[in-house]
């Protein structure tokens, strides 16, 4: 009897451990899905975020042109993955003025050409001074440490930037976005997306409204539409 009981008892120690063995493994099976799928929802945050952080930049870019009355930029560095916010000197901003290719005739020669500068000079009158921007200065600045920089964050990088006043889209360097006193802005498309993945995410500017939207993909800027495509309620 003694026997049978020993038997039965070494047959319960075979059988537990052979169930903790099988627990074992399925707790290192979810522990691996877990790590797996946990770092690419770790990653989608991370982006969302950074897509947060450049519409909360619109907003604030825009509310500051108003209250200072001065033009207002966003700065995105692509190279160090950062965005900051640079206020106009003066609250006048000067754009470039293009030729009129209906101006006439080109002059024929170098005294016509130093009467023509000289009259356009004398009929365009004083210049303004170029607009100069810097970082903005003080506290309160409603979005914190943009004035001096935020980062994307880790895994974060830009594809592009593409403006109205840029011919082609920028994926290096700085970009810029201004913004004006009474809520006038420009056209812009910033695509983001994780490293090693090139689907990305987009926040476009309206140029109409000055509000930013987040959109999924690589979403370029729209080509301008003419005159004849604006509806009645858009003029």
């Amino acid at each position: 009897m003694f026997q049978a009981t020993l038997t039965q008892s070494r047959r319960r120690e075979r059988g537990l451990t052979l169930v903790e063995l099988l627990i074992v493994v399925a707790l290192i099976a979810m522990l691996g899905g877990t790590l797996l799928f946990g770092r690419g929802m770790l990653e989608g945050a991370r982006l969302r975020s950074a897509a947060t952080l450049v519409v909360s930049s619109v907003r604030f870019a825009t509310a500051r042109a108003n209250s200072a009355g001065r033009p207002t930029r966003l700065v995105f560095d692509l190279d160090e993955r950062k965005v900051s916010v640079e206020e106009a000197s003066t609250s006048v901003m000067v754009r470039e003025k293009g030729k009129d290719p209906s101006a006439g005739a080109e002059p024929a020669n170098e005294i016509e050409k130093a009467a023509t500068n000289e009259s356009e000079r004398i009929l365009d009158g004083p210049r303004a001074p170029r607009a100069a921007f810097a970082a903005i200065k003080g506290s309160g600045l409603g979005v914190e440490g943009l004035a001096a920089g935020r980062e994307l964050g880790g895994g974060v990088e830009f594809i592009s930037v593409q403006t109205d006043h840029d011919d082609e889209p920028r994926t290096s360097g700085r970009a810029y976005v201004y913004f004006w006193p009474g809520g006038t802005t420009e056209r812009a498309s910033i695509q983001l997306k994780r490293s090693g993945d090139e689907k990305g995410i987009t926040v476009l500017v309206s140029s109409l409204t000055g509000r930013a939207k987040i959109e999924k993909g690589r979403v370029d800027l729209p080509e301008p539409r003419g005159d004849e495509e604006f509806s009645e309620r858009e003029e």
